[in-house]
């Protein structure tokens, strides 16, 4: 009977919240119906279940991630190249990890990246501190809390997805460094990133010079003495000649993403990173 009532319910949004509760019957005939029922609707489904304000369950969005996931992915194929056609450099930079942000959370978050950069930057003036790069550094990295990672959540896909890293306040060091970047621009501070391998970090103007930012260490300024534990030849002066723009850091959160999509043996969304990665190499980053 209940089959039968899968089978014969339409799709429709108002239906949408029953079918979502049928998905979780323990009948396999009763799932695969409904399951025939989501993929009829292709790429609307996450539009009408985002468009309701639904919260799935953890055993549904489990179901339905594969599907989730397909869509996502051709939902980001067709707008990726948008960003490109920007002209403004943090433009570029905040519309790519907005998108790469919708496609992780498989469209299905109510909040965009752009409202919660907005959020901070209203939230730090409401602080009225002075509006520089060591209070900004401040503000984020201890004030509202962004931190690092474990080491044990380090590979975990989500990390490249700013809008988690806001939520959750924790991220790798290329996202912590981007939402700096972003929240900076907003007030207008030169802050740029610093293509440092192995650990990404920003670069600030800090009065008259240029200082190196640490985001996933609390907000630290990086000095001399700092690099002679990794390799005593290196200088503040070489890192810094590591500046980079939005293309640099996009291409890098695409390798991270390829990387951590493997470590957790996600291979059809890895090789879909590395196909959107291909798309910036020609351009030599």
């Amino acid at each position: 009977m209940r089959v039968h009532v899968a089978r014969e319910m339409m799709t429709t949004s108002n239906q949408l919240p029953y079918l979502l509760k049928l998905l979780e019957d323990e009948s396999p005939p009763v799932r695969e119906a409904v399951m025939k029922q989501f993929t009829s609707l292709g790429p609307a489904l996450s539009d009408e279940i985002k468009n309701l304000h639904i919260a799935l369950t953890v055993g549904q969005r489990t179901l339905l991630q594969p599907l989730l996931d397909v869509h996502a992915r051709g939902w980001l194929k067709g707008v990726w190249s948008s960003w490109s056609r920007l002209r403004g450099d943090k433009d570029k930079l905040e519309s790519a990890l907005g998108m790469i942000a919708e496609y992780l959370g498989g469209r299905l978050h109510l909040t965009d990246l752009t409202e919660l950069l907005d959020n901070l930057t209203q939230d730090f003036h409401a602080a009225e501190v002075p509006v520089n790069a060591v209070d900004l550094a401040h503000f984020l990295f201890h004030h509202v809390g962004l931190s690092g990672v474990t080491q044990e959540d380090y590979d975990n896909p989500q990390n490249s997805n700013l809008v988690h890293t806001i939520e959750c306040k924790r991220g790798i060091p290329i996202s912590l460094a981007c939402v700096y970047i972003l929240v900076g621009h907003r007030l207008g501070l030169s802050i740029e990133g610093c293509n440092f391998p192995g650990h990404f970090m920003a670069i600030a103007a800090i009065k008259s010079r240029r200082v190196l930012v640490d985001c996933f260490n609390s907000g630290r300024l990086i000095e001399q003495v700092d690099f002679a534990h990794i390799n005593a030849s290196i200088t503040v002066e070489d890192v810094l000649r590591l500046e980079c723009r939005a293309h640099t850091i996009i291409a890098r959160v695409l390798r991270n993403l390829v990387h951590a999509f493997q470590q957790t043996a996600s291979h059809e969304n890895a090789h879909f990173a590395q196909e959107l990665l291909s798309t910036l190499e020609p351009a030599g980053v």
